[in-house]
């Protein structure tokens, strides 16, 4: 009863009184510990066809098996949105976001270090917001196709269309994509091997619907629907890793998304309004006919709705306000753990407070406290705080300094805590959630002389209460509890620059992090394991008339694959390139390009006893309106 007039207090003193949310990253924080990016770039960068594999060469990001790894954070302390809206699904924590197509993408947000106190559950290590495109402004039709054909018998398919009608406008996008993933690998004992039962297809489909209602207002109706079904290869031997093949064995995933968008300006003297209503829907279905002890065969459906209200008040010069609310209920229904659900009440608030124009060299100053409260119905309420100083130049240099602390935390899953006992595993309904600290302390500057934008971020993590999955000491059944603790440092550097009127850049990235077992057990001072000690991203391009050509090349040192270090993957280098043709003939945009991964056809391991492709070339052609 406390803790319920404590939220609805919380509610009023954001509402009546403006609150002070933290509903915008500022320009001035995008410097050094935010990425944003088009997915154009990262595809021409990356040769990626999903966004996982679109964001590894960005700072401070790790991809393993198709999963978003954030610094020291595992993908399920990684919060993903589309459009803002939260994507992690209550029963596993994650979102397979292989399933975003990257034609659909304009652009990404990537928000590294803890972000509870925007965003609530799940942004331990960060916040990764796909931006979905949408049609142009002006009245235009807009039509593009691409087809694309590569080594495994990988093909992909897209067409979209746009336009502004009036006061309406639309955005349609449809993609399919298989590929047969039977490449060849190298094994434990040298012998040369085929990946069997790795195929992959799938569909994809966007549609946004837009009307102004007023000037200063709009509704926007995003749906998206995807299916798939990959084959599940199982593991190979490894440097620990034991042989576990499943020649038969398929998941079958079809996702629904729905959401409705009102957007108004100045509805409240200068106040903004945004709101968002949705409903999200997610079946994984897994069979696999050979399992030890006569087949496995699951069935799990996950299903979330809510609403959310964010006002915008930019009270005076000196003081931005904003509040908000939110509402969500998780359910899952699953042949794991039969019928569950989760309420969750928020509401979050901030100031930026801004000193513009003052007399010293740093001529912006901004401070931002934030503050988050969360009320789930089946754990405990959290309150998750976080402070922001920012210093900013406006000259030629655009020097900027920028530190952060936050708190954040993650939600124990359903599976964490309702998992049925059988005779080997079983939930605990009294795990808590995950507790992380973030500092970070980060600088950017411009030198325009020679057209380079320089950035470094230093950032200390400290996450304790982690849940881990162990045997128990009574029977060894295997139980989630809150046992470990991390403490991870590091620094993440940017260089980028630009030659012959920007016709030529270059950038480096380097990743340092140093992540450390700090459980007190016997492992303790141990690095993680697939933490790296260093990352480092080399991408140049050179555009001439109609071509471009594109260099990737990423390092990856050496991973330990235990918690004793006792046994670690080699270091990894890979180059991958493109060479692309932009002509326009007959009022027709053209596209031709040439993808190479792998050029020099490494064998490689990103996780102990699962090979990755050698060489793999790709042709894509494609066309779009003027």
């Amino acid at each position: 009863m406390k803790s319920t007039k404590l939220f609805l207090t919380f509610l009023i003193v954001a509402f009546v009184f403006g609150g002070l949310i933290f509903a915008q990253e500022t320009k001035e924080e995008s410097k050094t510990n935010k990425e944003v990016v088009s997915a154009q770039s990262l595809s021409k960068e990356t040769n990626a066809e999903d966004m996982a594999e679109a964001l590894k060469t960005i700072p401070g990001v790790y991809i393993r098996s198709g999963q978003i790894n954030i610094r020291d954070a595992t993908s399920n302390k990684i919060l993903i949105l589309i459009d803002g809206q939260r994507m992690n699904n209550a029963q596993s924590g994650g979102y397979d976001v292989t399933t975003i197509p990257i034609d659909a993408i304009e652009t990404v947000e990537v928000l590294r270090g803890g972000n509870s106190a925007r965003y609530g559950s799940d942004a331990v290590g960060g916040v990764v917001n796909f931006i979905t495109k949408k049609a142009k402004e002006t009245s235009k039709m807009d039509l593009g196709l691409r087809a694309t054909y590569g080594s495994f018998n990988s093909q992909f398919y897209n067409i979209y269309t746009s336009n502004t009608l009036d006061n309406f406008n639309y955005y349609l996008s449809y993609k399919r994509r298989q590929s047969d993933g039977d490449f060849k690998y190298t094994d434990f004992y040298g012998l040369e091997k085929t990946r069997t039962n790795n195929y992959s297809k799938g569909d994809d489909g966007l549609v946004k619907l837009g009307y102004k209602l007023q000037d200063n207002s709009n509704l926007l109706f995003t749906g998206q629907l995807g299916q798939s079904e990959t084959g599940v290869p199982g593991s190979v031997k490894g440097l620990k890793n034991f042989a576990s093949a499943s020649p038969r064995a398929v998941t079958v995933t079809n996702n629904s998304y729905f959401n409705l968008n009102y957007n108004s300006k100045e509805i409240f003297g200068k106040a903004d309004l945004n709101a968002n209503s949705y409903y999200q829907y997610s079946r994984i279905k897994y069979d696999d006919p050979d399992a030890f002890g006569g087949g496995t065969h699951s069935d799990s459906k996950v299903f979330a709705y809510g609403l959310e209200l964010t006002q915008n008040n930019p009270v005076s010069d000196l003081i931005n306000l904003t509040y908000g609310y939110s509402y969500r209920n998780d359910n899952a229904n699953s042949t794991a753990i039969g019928d569950k659900s989760r309420n969750t009440h928020g509401a979050h608030l901030s100031a930026n407070i801004g000193f513009k124009n003052v007399g010293f060299y740093f001529n912006n100053i901004s401070i931002v406290p934030a503050v988050r409260y969360d009320a789930p119905s089946d754990f405990e309420k959290v309150l998750s705080p976080k402070i922001s100083f920012m210093l900013a130049s406006t000259d030629e240099y655009a020097f900027n300094i920028a530190a952060h602390w936050s708190k954040s935390y993650r939600a124990p899953t359903f599976n964490d805590l309702w998992w049925p006992e059988d005779a080997f595993t079983v939930g605990n309904p009294n795990v808590k959630p995950e507790d992380g600290t973030t500092i970070e302390l980060g600088y950017s500057v411009t030198l325009p002389f020679i057209n380079t934008q320089i950035r470094m971020n230093y950032f200390n993590s400290d996450i304790t209460n982690q849940i881990i999955w162990a045997p128990r000491v009574s029977d060894g059944k295997w139980t989630p509890s809150n046992v470990d603790k991390s403490l991870t440092s590091g620094l993440e550097s940017y260089v980028g620059t630009k030659f012959f009127d920007s016709k030529f850049k270059v950038e480096i990235n380097h990743t340092y992090m140093d992540a450390r077992d700090k459980s007190g057990k016997v492992n303790d001072g141990k690095l993680l394991f697939y933490r790296p000690y260093h990352k480092v991203d080399f991408n140049t391009a050179l555009a001439i008339d109609i071509f471009e050509f594109n260099i990737n090349y990423q390092f990856l040192s050496k991973r330990f694959v235990n918690a004793g270090n006792t046994a670690a993957l080699p270091d990894v280098s890979r180059w991958n390139m493109n060479i692309s043709a932009n002509p326009k003939l007959f009022d027709m945009k053209w596209t031709a390009r040439l993808d190479i991964n792998n050029i020099f056809n490494k064998d490689y391991r990103l996780n102990d006893g699962y090979p990755l492709p050698g060489r793999e070339i790709r042709m894509t052609v494609g066309l779009s309106l003027m």
